[in-house]
């Protein structure tokens, strides 16, 4: 009863956590607030031809659904129509049009309205008379963003109930029990040490080295999991995703919102990958923990690995669920090739800011030290090299993401320096750089910490 209840409050708090946070993004976004113009003259020969043949994006992939203002300035009465992504289809295949809104035999007015959701939204105005018109059509979105809003509330509510429940259910159990709950919170026999570590006193050749490595990554699962370290990753990662601006483009190019924000993850990856790592590797070094550790029958390999391993997936996972968010966000389709792209180059960014900081925490054995020097070696790299260098993460994110971006889409993304299109040979060096230094920095931490190091 005791650890449902504690596992419930864990939980409880997670969801305080993620509502919270996404409420302060929601709160942080709500500040910005996109515009779009346009402005044309059309001379029409036939009455029945369309002022804007082109399907311009009221604002491809941004912040809907909150409220649209919408300035129309003509010389002469249009009909205008708001058509969705399927509305836009529908008028280029079968030349039907299905408006989500639309207002006739109008000049100079304004207009405020609530897109339906989110996705692709097109602006098409007739001219009814067959006159010559100009157009001059201003738009902007403000306000909340209301589905991220509720949902917010509704988590963080969600999250006060089961807290708060789970908390008064194990308050009544120690009560009955006659426990004081200041004593319950994880009986360990050392600071950080699991209270069934007693267990390992037997002789080396009894242990079972694969139980042995499962439970030393169920311990370091359990450290990590517990509050506060995973809450504050998740705070982290959903401010990374919610804060960069996205980026106003058409509708072909319009995945290129994707490679925005790109600064906000790299900076995720230093800071909280890089300090994590070197808390647990050189921290515990320099605590005393790990030669604790090892005067019991503990392989030195296995608690490397379990310590990497655990660390590694708790932040890919944490981050590429959040990030996962980009495809309502977007409005993207769950199979859209540049959204996995994009997570497979963060992922092998992660392993590399790992094995950088891993490689310096086995040699400083000194926590600070290793934070300090991780983040100014890849700073440095960063603002050294040039955005579209393979040195740094900035461009090889962007090598790959452009390559995919030709092969799918046609086009490269606005923004990426490119003259022309990476060639596949630039987008696999792209991947092999990260891959092999990711890989040397590991083996050599690896060997190095399970044949030379020596733990003072």
């Amino acid at each position: 009863m005791r650890n449902k209840a504690r596992l419930f409050t864990n939980f409880g708090i997670i969801l305080l956590v993620i509502g919270s946070s996404f409420l302060a993004g929601t709160i942080y976004r709500s500040t910005n607030t996109p515009s779009f113009s346009i402005k044309e003259v059309f001379e029409f020969p036939q009455p029945q031809q369309a002022i804007l043949e082109a399907h311009r994006s009221v604002l491809t992939y941004a912040l809907p659904p909150r409220d649209l203002s919408i300035e129309l300035k003509t010389n002469a009465t249009v009909d205008l129509y708001l058509l969705d992504d399927e509305g836009r289809k529908l008028w280029l295949s079968e030349g039907t049009l299905k408006p989500v809104w639309s207002v006739k035999n109008t000049s100079s007015q304004t207009f405020t309205l609530q897109l339906p959701s989110r996705g692709n939204y097109g602006i098409k105005a007739f001219n009814p008379n067959n006159s010559t018109v100009t157009l001059d059509l201003r738009g902007q979105l403000y306000g909340y963003e209301r589905d991220l809003l509720w949902f917010s509330l509704a988590t963080t509510a969600m999250g006060l109930v089961i807290t708060a429940a789970s908390r008064i259910a194990l308050l009544d159990r120690y009560k009955k029990l006659d426990i004081p709950a200041r004593k319950t919170k994880r009986g360990l026999l050392h600071k950080d040490l699991p209270a069934n570590f007693k267990d390992f006193k037997v002789k080396p050749n009894e242990v079972k080295h694969t139980k042995q490595f499962h439970e030393l990554i169920a311990w370091e699962l359990e450290e990590y999991m517990a509050f506060p370290i995973l809450e504050i990753i998740i705070v982290i990662a959903v401010c990374t995703v919610l804060s960069p601006t996205i980026i106003e483009t058409s509708p072909a190019l319009s995945y290129s919102n994707l490679l925005s924000g790109i600064q906000t993850i790299f900076l995720f990856l230093i800071f909280v990958a890089g300090a994590l790592f070197c808390h647990s590797y050189a921290g515990s070094i320099s605590k005393g923990e790990t030669k604790m550790l090892l005067s019991y029958p503990v392989q030195r390999g296995h608690l490397f690995l379990s310590k990497f391993i655990v660390l590694f997936t708790v932040l890919f996972a944490v981050y590429a669920g959040v990030f996962a968010l980009q495809i309502y966000l977007l409005a993207l389709n769950p199979f859209e090739p540049l959204f996995y792209a994009s997570l497979l180059f963060v992922a092998l960014q992660l392993l590399l800011v790992c094995a950088i900081s891993t490689a310096l925490s086995v040699i400083t054995k000194n926590e600070i030290l290793s934070i300090l020097v991780s983040a100014l070696l890849l700073f440095g790299l960063e603002n050294v090299a040039a955005r579209i260098s393979l040195v740094s993460f900035t461009g090889r994110f962007t090598t790959g993401f452009a390559f995919v971006s030709q092969q799918v889409h046609g086009v490269l993304p606005p923004g990426a320096e490119f003259s022309a299109a990476p060639t596949a040979g630039d987008a696999l060096l792209s991947l092999f750089v990260s891959i092999g230094i990711s890989v040397f920095l590991f083996v050599f931490s690896y060997v190095y910490y399970t044949r030379k190091m020596e733990i003072d």
